[in-house]
Parts: structure tokens; sequence; C-alpha cells
């Protein structure tokens, strides 16, 4: 095997890697999101939320230690929201009730000392309202619910309801998990990922905000309790837009994360760390920052190195992006490989200069990819900036390219820069900007012309 083929970069999403253990960098922000003062981890998407959240299952965190419980999730709601509506309720926060009950349910069932008459009103409870039967339903399924004789009776005697249905059940499951977590001194963390995911029958923006919109109002309302714990993986950009009335009450307890040069530079040193024989964890950055230009043949484009390359991958917010920095690699390792047994494109490094030009031309394609996956809305408009000899505009250019009016060039300006698609260059407020620039790797995608 020769060197390149050692180097294993992962996959840029930390759901596909099956090895994100080995070559996962525990930042200061890993540790503050472990942190009990924290509640929601912001982030925009190829931030590193997913990570954090699949390493939680992986590490020992001390809050999660006995006698605290904890559960992970990334919620489904349509089987909840088919036995809620229409018939009992179609309010979105009685929906996260009904969701909050089922799991915290759940999880305390698997506890052997909670007590039996408790065990028998949450098994009960699972059975009526539709979440476990004989034949599991896909709710059961995920969670590997264990099918009991008692849960057995209960579907013979409750199913279908001999009275209906109503939300004091769901609060009554809450209250008596809560009163044995008080018993046990213990606390439980409920952990949603995904939440930028979450829908019922569609996929408006505004079934979600108003989906996420009643989640907080409701962990705003459960957090009263002391023993329910919560922390909540959100896209930076939608937990900005949700407005329910307390969410100044959540500014103490919210993570927003950004990467330094310093920690996107550990965090690939760990992936060529098979390269060395220093252990991870003491890898610093000038270490890191050696490691990566040795590999990288830069060439005159990135005068210093990885210092220069990482400065052109932020976004319009400034933000820098793991999930760009692995795509890249990946792209640029895959490239070389072809490069090496055509026996061309040789370098002194293990990537050459013309490997990491088609990498980031590749990187670029898929960043906009995704962008436009994410916010389909701005798809046709985003797209009208194809092909322009420059990526720097002032207000009234910016508008023209984007083919708005003026008061649609407004409101569609402003959106573009809260969601890091266009940058301010004059450091004044969004309407009072007349200095724009599209980040470089959109300006490489859409083929901007000044683009070097």
């Amino acid at each position: 095997m020769d060197t390149l083929e050692k180097i294993d970069f992962g996959f840029g999403a930390a759901q596909l890697d099956a090895n994100l253990q080995r070559h996962f960098y525990k930042s200061v922000a890993f540790d503050l999101a472990c942190s009990d003062r924290i509640y929601l981890i912001l982030g925009a998407k190829g931030a590193g939320k997913s990570a954090i959240y699949q390493m939680l299952r992986e590490y020992n965190i001390q809050i999660f230690d006995k006698p605290n419980l904890w559960v992970g999730e990334e919620p489904k709601l349509y089987q909840h929201w088919a036995t809620l509506h229409p018939a009992i309720s179609s309010s979105k926060p009685a929906l996260w009730r009904f969701y909050v009950a089922s799991i915290v349910a759940r999880r305390t069932l698997d506890e052997d000392d909670l007590p039996e008459p408790t065990r028998k009103i949450f098994e009960k409870f699972l059975v009526r309202w539709g979440l476990v039967s004989v034949i599991p339903t896909p709710w059961q399924a995920l969670r590997t619910v264990k099918f009991k004789i008692g849960i057995g009776d209960y579907v013979t005697t409750e199913i279908p309801p001999k009275i209906p249905l109503a939300m004091t059940e769901c609060d009554q499951v809450i209250n008596l998990a809560v009163s044995w977590l008080e018993q046990q001194q213990a606390d439980l963390w409920i952990c949603l990922d995904s939440l930028d995911e979450v829908r019922l029958n569609g996929s408006q923006d505004d079934e979600i905000e108003d989906l996420l919109n009643s989640l907080m109002m409701v962990v705003s309302d459960l957090i009263r309790l002391r023993r329910l714990k919560f922390k909540l993986f959100f896209r930076s950009d939608i937990y900005d837009g949700l407005g329910w009335v307390n969410k100044d009450h959540f500014s103490a307890l919210k993570l927003t994360l950004q990467w330094t040069k310093e920690d996107i530079g550990i965090l690939l040193a760990h992936r060529l760390a098979v390269l060395h024989s220093e252990p991870k964890d003491e890898i610093t950055y000038p270490v890191a920052k050696k490691w990566i230009d040795e590999v990288f043949e830069w060439g005159e484009t990135y005068a210093d190195g990885f210092e220069d390359f990482y400065a052109l991958f932020k976004d319009g917010n400034g933000d820098a992006l793991p999930r760009d920095f692995v795509n890249f690699c990946i792209e640029a390792q895959k490239t070389q490989r072809t490069f090496n047994r055509q026996g061309v494109n040789k370098t002194n490094c293990l990537i050459s200069t013309k490997a990491i030009q088609q990498a980031i031309q590749l990187t670029a394609a898929a960043k906009l990819n995704d962008f436009l996956h994410v916010f389909p809305n701005y798809s046709q408009t985003y797209k009208q900036l194809s092909g322009h000899n420059t990526r720097r505009f002032n207000r009234k250019e910016l508008s023209a390219a984007l083919g708005k009016a003026d008061l649609d060039a407004q409101l569609v300006i402003s959106d573009l820069v809260r969601i890091g698609a266009v940058a301010i260059k004059d450091k004044r407020a969004v309407n009072q900007s007349n200095s724009f620039e599209i980040p470089y790797l959109y300006a490489v995608a859409l083929e901007i012309g000044d683009v070097s």
C-alpha cells in the first residue's frame, strides 16, 4: 500500500462515517456541547452537529453517568400525528408533548427499579396510543421495544380503546416519570438531532417553522420540571427564524458551532495521523499545519499553504465548515489516485496542485447543490448569478444580477446574507451595505469570471 492509500479522510456526512470515532476531533466545542449548561447546539449544515450527536453515544459523557439517563432520537412524527390528528388534537404543542411522553415512557421502562404500578401505566399508555402492538409498529421497530406478556394483555383489553384517548394521559406519564427521577436523584437527558428534517406530510418551510416553534414552547415548559433535560441540535438559520415568545430565555443555554483555522487544521490532522507517530491527543495546530502542508502541493495560489486555503473556504457569514474541507480532501485524494495510476501530474507532495484544483471544483459544485437543496426557494434567483464577470457587487448591481426589483431585492439580499450565500464587505448593516461579494466556493460553482 502506498502512502496516499493509507489515509482515510472519512465521509463529509457524520451519519455515513462508520469510522467517525477513529478520527473524531474532541474540540472545545464538543466539551461545551457535553456540558449541563448547554441545551441548544446550533450550526450551519455541515458544521458538525450530527458528528457531536453521534459521539455522545461513543464517549463517556459525565452528565449521562448513572444515576442519570439519556436517550437520543431523530424525531419521526408521522405515527404520533396519525394517532393524534384529528380525533384528539390538531395542536402542534400537543403533538410534541405526546412525542416526549412516548420517549420518556420508552426509556424509563428499560430501568429495572421502575415501580410496577408506574411500569403498568407506561405500558398501557404505549399500547393505547398505538405505538406498541403484537406486530411491531414502525415506532416500535426503530426502538427495539421488547414485547412483554403484560403489554400483550393491554392489546387485548385496550385496542380499540374503551375510554377515549386524552392529552391528560401524556401529562400523567411525564409527571410520573419526573417523580420517579426525583426519587432516584436522576436527570433524563433527551437529545434530538436532525430537527431541520421534521415533517408531518410535506416539506413546506412554514410547516417546519410551526413544528419547531411548538417544540421550543413545550421544552420551555418541561424544563421547569427540573429532572427533564434537553440537547437540541438545530440548523442555525432555522433557529434564528423561530419566534416563540420565550426565545430569549435560552440565550445562555445555546452553543453556536464555529470552526477556526486551528480547529479545522487539527480535525484534518487527525485523519493524517496514520502517517505519523504522535498520539492524536498531542496534535497542536503548528503540527497540524505542517502535516497538511506536507501532503498538499498548494502552489502559488496558496502562498501561505493551508492558512490561505482556509480563508477561501469561508461562507458569507465568515464560517468555514468541516464538511467542505473533508469533502475536498476526499475528492483530492481520489483525483490524485487516478493521476498516479495514469502516471501524470507527478508531485513532490502526496497530492498535486492539479488534483487540488479539480477537488475544489467538485467541492464547490457539491456545496452549491447542497445549498439549493436546503433552500429551494432561492434556487432560480441564485442561479442567475451564473457566468457573471465578477463576484463583487454594489447593491444596485447585485439586485440587477439577481433579477429583482428594488423592494424584492432588499428582502432577497437580506435572506442570502443571513444564510451565508452573500457576504457583506463594508461591515455595515445589511440594509445599509453597498458592497457585497459571492463567497469563493459558490462563485467557483457558478463559474463567476474573476475567481482565481
